[in-house]
């Protein structure tokens, strides 16, 4: 837990480091539309980084791999030998033990990177899609926090869409607080 506590304390210092920058949290329910309100801040020149990108680099790490090949065994492996994350999203929303132990390798790696991004981007704006910025304890990092927001209904018509069956869904939006 220190490496992660050091991390949200670098992001933190974000803030006031970059006079005249805004540092912007993006959140919302899964399949609410982050990805494409990232697109839209992309478009329009800002720096924008994917939480959830970085977290599929760091899972193919050889480091990071063989540790969660070593928990939840060889079945969470595909084919072409990388983690199956979809069947690593069911496998820990059913378990808190697990999605924490994951959580605990994955976040500090994932927030070393974000801090490096926006440390070497000279973009006036820098937006973080972030699916667990409150559950992470990230809230204080940035300037400014931005959660979008789309009808049950449309949630559940693109989270089936993504393959996603009820019961994950349903699963998956209990864990996020927004």
């Amino acid at each position: 837990m220190r490496v992660l506590d050091f991390w949200k304390r670098k992001l933190k210092n974000l803030k006031g480091r970059f006079p005249g920058r805004l540092v912007v949290g993006l959140t919302g329910s899964p399949a609410s539309g982050k990805s494409a309100a990232l697109e839209v801040f992309r478009a329009n020149g800002c720096l924008c980084v994917s939480a959830d990108a970085l977290a599929k680099e760091v899972l193919t790490e050889p480091e990071c791999y063989n540790r969660i090949l070593k928990k939840f065994g060889p079945e969470i492996v595909l084919k072409d030998g990388l983690p199956d994350t979809r069947g690593l999203s069911l496998e820990i929303f059913g378990d808190s033990s697990k999605r924490k132990w994951l959580e605990g390798l994955l976040h500090p790696e994932i927030l070393k990177r974000i801090y490096s991004l926006i440390e070497k981007s000279h973009a006036k704006i820098a937006v973080v899609e972030a699916p667990l910025l409150f559950e992470a304890g990230l809230e204080d990092c940035f300037t400014l926090t931005v959660c979008v927001r789309a009808s049950q209904a449309s949630r559940r018509r693109r989270a089936l869409k993504r393959g996603w069956s009820a019961g994950s869904a349903r699963r998956a939006r209990r864990l996020q607080r927004t």
